[in-house]
């Protein structure tokens, strides 16, 4: 296909108003269009283009980037120039066609082509900071100015989608909202610049958009962890929960991979709430089976000693923190000793009365040696947070268990 034949397929789907086969025109990973822009690589072939002058200029920085694309995956070094050559490309691809896309109305229809100049454009901007922190010193840190640059790309077509005024909902421009909230979100996320997320919300509560249920599944589940994952973050693990359970039953089984992530966030959520997983989930996923397995175990047994001592095991405990699941399982912790106090309650034949003294030999016999003072403290704390019915007669040193559910199912409540 030379400059000629892809500007009139180009021209013909903006006349159809056929975002789908536009986006396939528009699609860098496909082979026939990187193809196409090696052989249109010439100004007077893209001049002559039969095609109105937003899509000449449009196509011109389309083909450059085609071009520099290929040419920097084919290089078999990192060429940082070559990589930036690409960038810079797209990137003016993309500006001219938001400059198109801002001002067309109705323009839903073209949703799918700017779904695909924003991937790609994503892609190059990775790949580029990648070549660039290959190219770096070890001891500097990894750049992703490509990245950032990308960022504000995504949150142009963000503003352009959300403030779209047009009077038809069907044929509005808000319907790509959510789609690029996710791209935002990802990127927000790999940057480690989770904060700025909370704008974009503050825009979407502000927003006159539909429902969330109204927007593709994919849309939802994406938009579902993130927030969820915000939550987790911020440590509101009531929230996190909620929406990690609802991304969670609205991605198909089939989606694997996207599963494993929610169940990631969502397992420790659960352990919290006192809820373990089956072993047949855990079995299904081998990675989340070798990380939580043991401390999930520990934490059922109320093997205090255990617990404390994989999440102070080095590599694990770098792969919680880099996970940014530590400081939950860290509090996960409440519940591996409520279970060691339970065990004590029930070995003692469910009495609502025992000896302090029990509960400090249970300690002690998980080699986390403590003193009568220490254990009263843990109980008065679990028993404040209502994790244990029942209060303690300090003159007596006796542990007073409520006759009826000493022992309340775990919730997130409980966590202060």
């Amino acid at each position: 296909m030379n400059a000629k034949e892809f500007g009139r397929a180009v021209s013909s789907a903006v006349q159809r108003e056929d975002g789908s086969a536009l986006a396939i025109l528009l699609d860098l990973h496909s082979n026939t269009v990187l193809e196409a822009c090696a052989v249109s690589r010439s100004g007077t072939d893209i001049k002559a283009l039969a095609i109105a002058k937003p899509w000449k200029d449009i196509l011109a920085h389309f083909f450059a980037a085609g071009m520099e694309y290929a040419r920097a995956n084919s290089s078999k070094t990192n060429d940082t120039r070559q990589w930036k050559l690409a960038t810079d490309a797209i990137e003016q691809t993309l500006s001219v066609f938001l400059r198109y896309f801002t001002q067309l109305s109705p323009g839903r229809w073209s949703l799918p082509a700017l779904f695909t100049l924003l991937r790609d454009a994503q892609t190059i901007a990775q790949d580029a900071d990648n070549a660039e922190s290959a190219a770096a010193s070890s001891k500097v840190m990894p750049v992703q100015k490509h990245t950032e640059a990308c960022a504000r790309q995504l949150n142009k077509a963000f503003s352009a989608c959300i403030a779209d005024r047009y009077p038809s909902l069907a044929q509005s421009k808000k319907w790509g909202t959510f789609t690029i909230v996710g791209r935002i979100f990802q990127l927000y996320f790999r940057l480690g610049s989770t904060a700025l997320c909370k704008n974009v919300l503050r825009a979407l509560n502000a927003a006159d958009l539909p429902p969330v249920d109204a927007f593709p599944r994919s849309d939802r589940v994406t938009f579902q962890y993130y927030v969820g994952r915000l939550a987790f973050l911020d440590e509101d693990y009531l929230k996190a929960e909620t929406f990690l359970s609802a991304a969670l039953a609205d991605a198909p089984n089939s989606a694997r991979h996207n599963v494993e992530r929610i169940l990631l966030y969502l397992i420790p959520m659960r352990l919290l709430h006192g809820v373990r997983p089956t072993s047949s989930l855990l079995e299904s996923y081998p990675r989340l089976f070798a990380l939580y397995r043991p401390i999930i175990d520990a934490c059922w047994a109320g093997d205090v000693r255990q617990y404390d001592a994989l999440l102070a095991e080095p590599q694990l405990e770098y792969t919680l923190v880099h996970l940014g699941l530590y400081l939950a399982l860290e509090r996960a912790r409440e519940i591996c000793m409520t279970r060691l106090f339970r065990r004590v309650w029930i070995i003692s034949g469910k009495s609502t009365r025992l000896h302090l003294k029990l509960f400090s030999h249970a300690m002690n016999w998980v080699q986390n040696a403590s003193e009568p003072a220490e254990t009263e403290w843990s109980l008065a704390t679990l028993i404040a947070k209502g994790r244990i019915k029942g209060y303690i007669a300090h003159d007596r040193q006796m542990m007073v268990l409520s006759a009826k559910d000493a022992f309340p199912r775990a919730s997130l409540a409980m966590i202060s």
